[in-house]
């Protein structure tokens, strides 16, 4: 299902032409809501987040995410994600990425830390829509290794402003955010 998802959306990114190509340098801020299911466990949160990206050059960036949950029950996440970044255009408006980084989780009570490595597609399918999506290999200190799927889109609502959807799949854990993003040179 995957595969045919990765192919579906490398069909798309290649069926338009951006002239400005892709943009790795924004802020963005998000509201998320995060719900955990795992054994023993069913409950929802929600919170807030920031990240940014910066370009290092033509082919590298390096970015970072903060975004907290609140489960209401005495239970709050933290997460802090820092890391960087090779990228590619395959065609005039479709990028390959890959990614390593470092993920801090905190979490009262305990906490865990992780090093991710990561492998996507970014691209846009007009002048106002950008689509993305990837797969991440987790591996965290005390527990086991897991597969973090990410996808999502921005609609550009100016050249400098866009708004969007996000939403990451954790094996016990599943993450959606509405984004407000601001671009720069």
């Amino acid at each position: 299902m995957i595969r045919s998802i990765l192919i579906t959306l490398l069909v798309a990114f290649s069926a338009s032409v951006s002239a400005q190509g892709l943009n790795y340098n924004y802020v963005q801020g998000s509201y998320g809501r995060v719900e955990l299911d795992g054994p023993g466990l069913n409950v929802d949160g929600d919170g807030f987040g920031l990240s940014a990206s910066f370009a290092i050059d033509d082919n590298f960036h390096v970015f970072g995410e903060y975004q907290t949950a609140d489960f209401n029950f005495g239970f709050d996440l933290d997460m802090l994600e820092l890391g960087a970044g090779y990228h590619t255009n395959i065609s005039p408006n479709l990028d390959v990425y890959a990614n390593l980084g470092y993920l801090d989780f905190d979490t009262n009570p305990g906490g865990d830390d992780a090093f991710f490595i990561g492998l996507g597609l970014r691209g846009a399918v007009s002048d106002a829509v950008e689509l993305y999506g990837g797969l991440d290999y987790v591996d965290f200190d005390n527990s086991d290794s897991e597969t973090r799927a990410n996808a999502g889109f921005m609609l550009a609502l100016t050249e400098r402003f866009g708004v969007g959807l996000k939403a990451s799949f954790w094996d016990d854990v599943n993450i959606f955010q509405v984004n407000a993003r601001m671009y720069f040179e």
